[in-house]
């Protein structure tokens, strides 16, 4: 017996009751057996069931964190993008502005000057057209009085000095009808020296005297210094390359190879300009007040550390001594100046740091170069107006939601300019003088209360932020009306090196550089003191050929086109007038004398 049945048995005695066949008890435990059997299967298959779902579960939640992983990356990405987007419009924006801007500078109009407001334009008073008016009589042809004059006559051929209907001959009144005009005559001569020679009527050793040689720049040279002068006035002042020089001398009948006239240069410039230029250098650096701006320039030679050709001229202004100074370098750092204007290198200025301050004020666009040496102690700057309204202009063509702000500002700009130009015209201290100088410091208050607002756009931004920044240097000319608004006057210097530049590019040597430089400073300098350069060089020369070289250190500082004597320039500014204060030109004859009276007028000479 089973211990099920022993239980059961038990407590069938126990609770007195019968006990159920042995057969039924059997049939029962079988069924229970049965049902225990599917039990264990049922739950076999549901643990399995459990187990497939739990590895589903666990796959789904592997899959949930991975798409959590890329949604977060999705969203990063996006947001990189969204990020790269602004980005791409905001660059797209500046280039669009940067487009417009080169568009303007490439095909609209080159002038700065302001155009004329609706209010000016329709003012009655300001609407007068250009051009002579309608019955204006004009003021005839003006011909040069000062140029030689040529008689040319003309004359009835022979065979038609008679009458064609009679045939009778004509009679010579005696008298011409005269017209005038300029013409021009270039040519190239040879000249034939003859030296004379004596014979001693003494009995003395060498009894034959010959006249002395003339002068030569380059000895045992063929060309003479008008050559040499008229080269180089074609090459810096009327920008023509020497090849193109060359050719056309062999259209005037003059063979000469582009390799000699070269050579001669150089030799000239060693010989005679390389002195003249470094005593401007030298004289540049007692100025208190300079204008400095650099333009681009090619130098197409080997430089130690440098691997491309870009270089730049240098301009230095000098209104205190009507002094102009160019040099060219491959760089565009502070050394250039401080080499310049002070002799040192720019690794020495920090050891005189302070002992400069105050000694020089340069006026300058914003070029962080001269920021060092103000940093250094060694000039103040004064800042130019020019370029703050450039800005302006820039501002309003690049981003034409500005334009009308950037008016405003110009407008604002051109009364400072206005006010200015009233006050310097009255001496210091007068009441007219007081009356403008108070007006100007109102509109400098106005225009730096319009600084410290705020502003939305980027463009807006970037003007304002950069006026602030250099305000200092903006407003020196307020308490110094001696000190120019802009620096205008050192960019119109430029203007005649930029022009070589676009001819012949640059330069191929060292000693062409600095023959350029110095050539662009005597042609400026003689120009800002109203005299002629080819007279200058000519009178230049004329004295080196004197001398059989270059005046000495403490000669030449006489020599320097700005230190000329006011007897000297103003003989070197005469048109035609000659260097040599001997010269025996020929004067040109006179109006009267080309045609004289009883020409113009035939009753005159009928009269007599």
């Amino acid at each position: 017996m089973t211990d099920n049945e022993k239980t059961l048995t038990a407590e069938a005695e126990t609770a007195d009751w019968e006990l159920p066949p042995q057969g039924q008890l059997r049939m029962d435990n079988e069924n229970l057996r049965t049902e225990c059997a599917q039990l264990r299967k049922d739950n076999e298959k549901l643990t399995e069931i459990f187990e497939f779902a739990r590895r589903e579960f666990e796959k789904k939640d592997e899959e949930i964190e991975t798409l959590k992983s890329e949604l977060t990356q999705m969203r990063a990405e996006m947001k990189k993008l969204k990020e790269e987007n602004a980005a791409l419009k905001k660059q797209l924006k500046e280039e669009k502005a940067k487009v417009a801007l080169l568009n303007k500078m490439l095909f609209g109009k080159k002038t700065e000057k302001q155009t004329k407001s609706k209010k000016r334009k329709n003012n009655k008073k300001n609407s007068k057209k250009r051009g002579a008016k309608s019955g204006h009589k004009g003021r005839g042809r003006k011909i040069p009085k000062d140029l030689p004059k040529r008689e040319e006559t003309i004359d009835i051929p022979d065979d038609k000095k008679f009458c064609p209907k009679c045939g009778l001959p004509y009679e010579d009144l005696g008298s011409e009808e005269c017209s005038i005009e300029v013409g021009v005559e270039k040519s190239y001569y040879v000249r034939f020296i003859k030296r004379k020679k004596y014979r001693k009527t003494c009995s003395c050793s060498k009894p034959i005297v010959t006249a002395p040689p003339p002068g030569k720049l380059i000895p045992k040279g063929k060309f003479h210094r008008s050559f040499w002068t008229s080269v180089l006035i074609d090459k810096y002042k009327n920008h023509m390359p020497i090849e193109r020089q060359v050719k056309d001398m062999q259209e005037y009948g003059l063979s000469v190879g582009s390799s000699t006239v070269s050579g001669g240069m150089e030799t000239i410039y060693s010989s005679y300009l390389r002195p003249l230029y470094e005593a401007m250098i030298r004289s540049s650096r007692g100025s208190e007040h300079v204008h400095i701006d650099e333009s681009g320039w090619k130098l197409f030679y080997r430089i130690e550390g440098k691997t491309t050709s870009n270089g730049f001229v240098w301009v230095f202004v000098c209104p205190d001594s009507d002094l102009v100074l160019f040099v060219i370098r491959p760089g565009r750092s502070a050394a250039v100046p401080c080499e310049t204007l002070f002799d040192m290198e720019i690794e020495d200025a920090p050891l005189l740091e302070g002992v400069f301050k105050g000694r020089k004020r340069i006026t300058v666009d914003k070029f962080s170069a001269y920021k060092r040496l103000e940093r250094l102690g060694f000039v103040e700057l004064t800042h130019c107006w020019a370029h703050q309204r450039r800005e302006f202009r820039d501002a309003g063509i690049k981003y034409p939601q500005l334009t009308e702000w950037a008016d405003r500002w110009v407008e604002r700009i051109a009364q400072l300019y206005h006010l200015n130009n009233q006050r310097v015209s009255y001496e210091q201290g007068t009441k007219k003088f007081e009356k403008y100088d108070a007006k100007l410091r109102e509109k400098i208050a106005e225009i730096r209360a319009l600084t410290r607002q705020k502003y939305d756009h980027q463009g807006q931004k970037a003007v304002i932020e950069s006026m602030k920044n250099h305000w200092a240097g903006l407003t020196v000319f307020v308490d110094n009306p001696e000190v120019d608004m802009d620096n205008n006057i050192s960019e119109r210097m430029l203007r005649g090196p930029v022009l070589g530049r676009k001819n012949y590019w640059g330069t191929r040597s060292r000693w062409s550089s600095e023959l350029s430089a110095a050539m662009f400073s005597i042609i400026q300098t003689c120009q800002m003191n109203d005299i002629s350069p080819r007279a200058y060089l000519d009178y230049y020369f004329t004295e080196c050929e004197k001398r059989g070289s270059a005046p000495n250190e403490t000669e030449i500082e006489s020599f320097l086109p700005h230190k000329l004597t006011d007897r000297m320039k103003e003989k070197l500014r005469m048109a035609g007038g000659s260097a040599d204060p001997a010269g025996s030109e020929d004067k040109p004859a006179s109006d009267s004398a080309a045609c004289p009276a009883s020409a113009r007028h035939p009753e005159a000479r009928q009269a007599a």
